[in-house]
């Protein structure tokens, strides 16, 4: 009669630890290679969306530009200065080069179709931080032109109040 061997409680555990450890080895890595896939996925989708942002910002700024040009050339006329006194010929020359800036920054954006499938990590992150640079100083454009919008609105709020007192108002 064949006999079977009676596993004790130490046999048993090795049998089960044989069998669990391995598993686990597999198991452990495929959670960490689903959690680089989430990992790409979510740089990817914060990338693909700083991206959007900035150019949504960058292709904003001609026109913020343009109308900070208009608005600074009507409140110099009610002042009575000058198109050729040497502040609005400094703002000229400033325009020009903020305009040239924006045609630059819009330049170094990333295309508008790239997915970053195929990026890595690292490379993701890269990217990010240049689009995030690139956010920085569009931002820090945006708010010199703002700016100089809400102190042309300061000068128009004086020039109204002038003109009260001079009328009589």
């Amino acid at each position: 009669m064949l006999s079977l061997p009676v596993l004790d409680m130490g046999n048993l555990t090795g049998i089960i630890g044989a069998i669990t450890g391995p598993a686990g080895c597999v198991i452990g890595w495929i959670s960490y290679r689903r959690s680089q896939q989430i990992k790409r996925l979510d740089l990817r989708l914060e990338l693909r969306k700083q991206t959007s942002s900035v150019r949504a910002d960058i292709e904003a700024l001609p026109a913020l530009l343009k109308r900070a040009n208009s608005s600074r050339i009507a409140v110099s006329a009610a002042m009575g200065i000058g198109q050729q006194s040497s502040a609005s010929l400094i703002w000229k020359r400033e325009l020009e080069n903020d305009l040239k800036t924006v045609q630059a920054l819009a330049g170094e954006l990333p295309d508008a179709m790239e997915t970053y499938r195929h990026s890595k990590p690292p490379e993701l992150e890269d990217k990010l931080v240049d689009v995030h640079a690139l956010a920085a100083r569009v931002t820090q454009l945006r708010n010199k032109y703002e700016t100089a919008l809400a102190s042309d609105d300061m000068d128009r709020d004086r020039i109204r109040t002038n003109a009260g007192r001079r009328f009589g108002q």
